[in-house]
């Protein structure tokens, strides 16, 4: 095991929580889902948030330096990546979007408790190991 990857947790809501999770609507599964994030002191991102601040940026400091612009750009083109990224998010835990595994290990074994596949899909584990993550497609590759 190579101590110095560091890790990520997403979750992964349905259409109908998502809208619950990002108003002032009270929920049971809202309420357990924010006592966890604030025992780990974590938030939420949607990754459809992320990639948009990701080509807000780019386009403001200028997209030659962001190599990653085009094909976020298209994603979010496709209204089929955005429903999908919109239900889906980033755990940061300390205003990190990665984390030691022992830390991504302890949400991730807290956030399983309230997983029920209906509003709460699931949860996903990713690593900052290259091998293990999508590779830039070579038509955006310059």
């Amino acid at each position: 095991m190579n101590e110095k990857l560091l890790y990520q947790i997403r979750v992964y809501f349905s259409s109908e929580f998502s809208k619950i999770f990002n108003s002032e609507t009270e929920n049971p599964q809202k309420i357990l889902l924010n006592n966890i994030l604030i025992k780990h002191r974590a938030e939420l991102l949607s990754q459809y948030d992320g990639f948009m601040g990701y080509v807000r940026e780019a386009e403001n400091k200028g997209v030659d330096n962001y190599p990653l612009y085009q094909w976020t750009k298209d994603c979010l083109g496709d209204d089929n990546k955005v429903l999908k990224y919109k239900n889906s998010y980033t755990v940061y835990i300390n205003n990190e979007a990665v984390y030691i595994m022992c830390m991504a290990d302890k949400i991730e074994k807290d956030l399983k408790t309230i997983v029920d596949g209906n509003l709460f899909i699931r949860i996903s584990k990713h690593d900052t190991n290259p091998i293990n993550n999508p590779q830039i497609p070579k038509k955006y590759v310059k």
